[in-house]
Order: structure tokens, then sequence, then C-alpha cells
């Protein structure tokens, strides 16, 4: 039996075009009861998370959970799973619960809009969930094994410093952890020990259904170290592994029994050399809005990026044109937004397959025979945004 304490909230994806109640609490418990491992969920809700966490215990027999009574179910609406999600009611306006004190053997804790918690365990994993004034294990719990399980950003903003020397005496010496894990998204992660550093793979998907993969992770971790009682390299390895079969499939899969796990790894290299060139119109000020998220969410990984709206601008048609074949050049894939067949997207995209580059197309709307003069070239198209810019990220 495993404990949770975390969050359930409904989730809103433009790129998927769905809506879910989940959270990464209810989502952490989801994984665990696929996989016939027993859990007691601690968490806050309204009547309408009560009701749903009361549905799925008539599936799931080992399943208990207590709910602190709460207003609102909280609303987390993305355009896509790279941007900052718009959270409703307004952050600044969620109130928060008394603090919850929750005890057990073994402890998968997840930060929490809306409560504070103190907790003990034997085993404890901690997932703080946000970058922003993080909370520290030490000023809330106590715990035999502590494991944290954050992204770079938390992690810097946990310790007070970029430096991983500085990073890794904070979480050993202070936190007086057993192991951390930094994730890199489509790099994958680094579990750290006092004495070892191991790099954790991450694998190539056809999909990238990326909400909740964090949460995933995390969680397969603790099933695996937990209740598998596996060691700290196998567990994270077979949660990269878990988490992989998740985004592609959005399947809550225990991989020590799946004997079909055939993804590559992705072989980590640096990429800051590397330049995507965004082709896109910028007309329409929804345009305008995609191409500069796209262009963030490249950024957040380190990886150069030629924008015409941002790099060159408006001005001389001929001195833009000439300033955008020089950025093509330059660039060592291609990333096109299809949608409404813009003319100047269309002669980017044709510029590039005549110079022999890498395109990766994106789009929603469009028919296969009017983009038939790019078959053969060396292009991929996707439908699903955050999918298509991992898929770059892997080509590149």
């Amino acid at each position: 039996m495993i404990s949770i304490i975390g969050g359930i909230y409904r989730e809103i994806d433009y790129d998927e075009i769905s809506g879910e109640i989940f959270g990464s609490g209810f989502r952490g418990v989801k994984f665990l009861l696929e996989n016939n491992c027993g859990v007691n969920f601690k968490s806050v809700g309204n009547e309408i998370a009560k009701s749903y966490l009361t549905e799925n215990q008539k599936v799931y027999k080992n399943f208990n959970f207590d709910l602190v009574d709460y207003n609102d179910l909280i609303t987390f609406k993305y355009s896509f799973a790279l941007d900052n999600p718009t959270i409703y009611p307004n952050i600044l306006n969620i109130s928060k619960v008394k603090t919850i004190n929750f005890e057990g053997d073994y402890i998968i804790a997840f930060g929490m809009l809306e409560a504070d918690y103190n907790i003990s365990g034997i085993k404890v994993i901690y997932d703080p969930q946000t970058s922003i004034k993080p909370k520290k294990f030490s000023a809330f719990g106590t715990a035999k094994e502590l494991v944290y399980i954050v992204n770079r950003s938390e992690a810097n903003s946990i310790s007070g410093s970029e430096n991983i020397k500085d990073i890794k005496d904070y979480f050993f010496s202070i936190e007086k952890t057993k192991a951390f894990i930094i994730k890199d998204g489509p790099f994958g992660a680094t579990l750290y020990m006092p004495n070892e550093e191991f790099n954790i793979p991450s694998y190539i998907t056809g999909n990238v259904f990326k909400i909740g993969s964090g949460d995933i992770f995390t969680s397969s971790f603790g099933y695996y170290w937990m209740n598998k009682n596996l060691s700290l390299k196998d567990s994270a390895i077979n949660a990269s592994r878990s988490t992989a079969l998740f985004c592609d499939t959005r399947a809550y899969i225990d991989v020590t029994n799946f004997t079909n796990f055939d993804y590559a790894e992705f072989k980590f290299k640096t990429l800051e050399n590397k330049q995507v060139y965004l082709a896109s119109p910028f007309f329409a000020i929804s345009e305008l809005i995609l191409i500069d998220k796209i262009r963030a969410a490249f950024l957040s990984f380190g990886i150069k990026v030629f924008s015409p709206f941002h790099d060159v601008g408006f001005g001389d048609n001929e001195l833009t044109a000439r300033k955008d074949i020089e950025g093509i050049k330059s660039s060592d894939i291609i990333f096109c937004l299809f949608d409404n067949y813009d003319s100047g997207t269309l002669i980017e995209s044709g510029y590039a397959l005549a110079t022999g580059k890498k395109i990766i197309g994106y789009h929603r709307t469009c028919e296969d025979d009017k983009l038939l003069m790019l078959k053969d070239s060396d292009i991929q198209y996707f439908n699903h945004l955050t999918t298509a810019i991992y898929q770059t990220i892997w080509n590149l």
C-alpha cells in the first residue's frame, strides 16, 4: 500500500481537444491502481471531485481516499502542453485549507495549490510541482529515506544556485536526501546519489501526450522503488520507460511485465549550436500568438531559433526575403506551420526541399493533396503540436 498526497484538478488541453479530471495526485493514483498496487489518497476537492473519486472506487477495490472539502475544482487550461497553463480561479485568489497532517510508511507527495501539509514517512518521494517558491521538504516533512524529483528550475530555486555542485551539496547536506532526480524533458533526466551520477535516457515516441508525463515518472518511480523494491537506478530507468509508454499511448504500464518495449533511446547530444527555422504566417493575432509560443518552447530547451517575425520583421520585401533565405541556409531543420496555406510558408518549405533540409510540418486543417509537392522531401507531418516540437528536437 502506497500513500499519495496531491491535487485533483480539471485539465483542458486545446492541442488534444480534451478535458479531463486528473491533477498530479490522482494521475499518480491511477498509475498505481492500474498496476494492482493499493493506494491511500489524500487530497482536497469539491463535490465533483468527491463524486469522481467515488466512481473510481467502484472500479478499483484497493483504493481508499480522504478528501478535504473545498469550494472549487481548480482548472488548468493549456493551449498546448509546452505552454504555461492558465489557472482558474486565478492563482492569487486560490485560498488554502487548514494544514494537513499526513503519515504513512511509503508516501509520494506532490505540491498542491490549495493546501500545505506536514508529512512523516519511512520512504518518501517529493515532487514540488512548481518552480515559483517551491517548498523545501525539510520545512514540513520527515523521512528515513527521501528522494526529490524536480526539474532544473525547481532544483535551482530550492538550492538557491544554478551550479550543480552547489545543488548537490544542498540536497545531500541540507535536505538529507538519499537521492534526487533532475528531469530534462526530451533529453531524459539525471539521478544524483551521494557518490554517483546516473543518466536516465528518454525514449523517442510517435506521440508526445505530455500533460501528466512528469506525474507518471514520479509515481511510477515510487511504484518500482517502494512496491517492487528495485534499486534507485532500475526504478529510474523503468519510470522513464513507463513515461514513454504513457506519452505515446496514454497507458499506465508496469514495464517489468512488458515484453514489447521497442522505443529507441534518444542519444543525448548538445544542441546549443543547432538552429530551428520557424516558417509560419504572422499576420492574424492568432498566428502571432502561436508562433511566439512555439519559439518560446524551443528556446526553453536551449535551442537557437530563427524566426522571420522576431529576427527580421516587416520591411523592404527584397531585403526581408534575402534574410529569410540566409536563415534557412543557416538552420539545421525547418519547422513549418501549414494551416491556411500561407504562400510565404510554402515558398520557404519549397526552398528547404530544394536545399535538402529536414522539414517538420504541423497542421490541423490541411488536405494532403494540397501539400503534394512536398511529399518527396525529407518531411514529417503532425497534427499534434507538442509531438511536432519534440520530433523536431529528436531529429536535430
